[in-house]
């Protein structure tokens, strides 16, 4: 019952707003939910709070720059090329936990570092083995692109609770 109330609120927040506004703000609640949570974890080990130190030997290539390097057939060179780019704007998989769905839907292993870096030798390699129209397909669709603004659906959870909120102790008072 309160998932079909979750869905028509839902449905209602999107159809005034747009599946992308709305999108984007849940992607901006779900970011800033994360960023207390990092600051407590460095309030409670000081060590953490310590300069960070680069790191030794040469970058690794962007995913341009990997693809770039890659022999791709020319039917699917543009298209890998794109979701590099994309990639890289983080319009395609901008989250590690985007990359993890992609890996298990596809079958590959996941990378052992959670960085989006680590990952780009093993998710470009595999999609340069995919079809050119699942390849296309990608692009198209724009899978695996991650919930782009998702800041209106939460203000309407957010009014909505607050009219629940109001409607339950206007209730209980009578």
């Amino acid at each position: 019952m309160t998932q079909t109330r979750l869905r028509q609120t839902l449905d209602s927040i999107v159809r005034e707003y747009g599946l992308e506004r709305v999108s984007q703000s849940l992607r901006e609640i779900e970011l800033s939910e994360l960023q207390p949570e990092k600051s407590k974890g460095n309030a409670k080990s000081p060590e953490r709070n310590t300069v960070a130190v680069p790191r030794k030997g040469k970058p690794r290539p962007t995913a341009p720059e990997h693809v770039a390097k890659m022999d791709l057939p020319s039917g699917k060179e543009a298209a890998v090329a794109e979701l590099a780019r994309r990639f890289e704007d983080k319009a395609f998989m901008p989250t590690f936990g985007d990359i993890a769905n992609f890996c298990q839907i596809y079958g590959i292993d996941e990378p052992a570092s959670r960085s989006r870096a680590s990952a780009i030798p093993r998710v470009f390699k595999f999609i340069a083995s995919m079809e050119a129209d699942e390849i296309q397909r990608l692009l198209d669709l724009r899978l695996f692109s991650g919930p782009a603004r998702l800041g209106p659906i939460a203000d309407a959870i957010r009014s909505s609770g607050r009219a629940r909120r109001t409607t339950e102790r206007s209730g209980v008072a009578s």
